[in-house]
């Protein structure tokens, strides 16, 4: 071998090592440029069902997106399912086209009821009354706070036969019991 044939093979290994450099920072960021066929919608959660979830977005559109047993459900963060998604939820929905959504991250709490009724029972962990749409029993705990017309008050003025609002969570304990008239003694 001649050092001209040495010059020249060195000079190719270069060239090579020069491509090769050139190629491995070219093909990843090839790829991390290209773009995803994933796609993000956000907005309010209006609708769920068992095979769909409907958003409005901030400009007023709505859309629906499908679900599937595939899909996964985070909800404030922490795994969850379709059921435990509410109304009202603020929601990002990760989906590729018409095809059934990825993921579903939503974040919200339940709304807050208000129950208006005559006590039937009390107990010490539920109050049950009586409302237009027939008898509802609410949990109660020890941060549930009895009100006499709108101040303080207590446990007993919300026996069987007053008229009270109650306000609770949807599946959660009473947060307020306001006794509006007094049961007849």
């Amino acid at each position: 071998m001649t050092d001209d044939d040495a010059h020249m093979t060195l000079r190719f290994l270069r060239l090579l090592t020069a491509v090769a450099a050139v190629l491995a920072l070219v093909i990843p960021a090839a790829a991390l440029s290209a773009p995803s066929d994933l796609t993000n919608d956000q907005g309010i959660v209006q609708s769920v069902g068992p095979n769909q979830i409907e958003l409005r977005a901030l400009d007023g559109s709505v859309a629906s997106f499908a679900v599937s047993d595939a899909t996964r459900v985070r909800v404030n963060g922490q795994p969850g399912q379709l059921t435990d998604i509410r109304p009202g939820y603020v929601a990002t929905v990760t989906h590729n086209g018409n095809r059934p959504a990825v993921l579903i991250r939503a974040f919200g709490r339940p709304a807050l009821i208000t129950s208006r009724g005559i006590v039937s029972s009390l107990t010490r962990t539920s109050i049950t009354i009586g409302s237009d749409t027939g008898p509802v029993s609410i949990p109660l705990d020890r941060e549930t706070v009895f009100r006499f017309r709108g101040g303080p008050g207590f446990r007993w003025q919300a026996r069987p036969g007053a008229l009270v609002v109650v306000k609770f969570r949807d599946g959660g304990p009473a947060r307020s019991v306001n006794v509006v008239k007094r049961a007849r003694a």
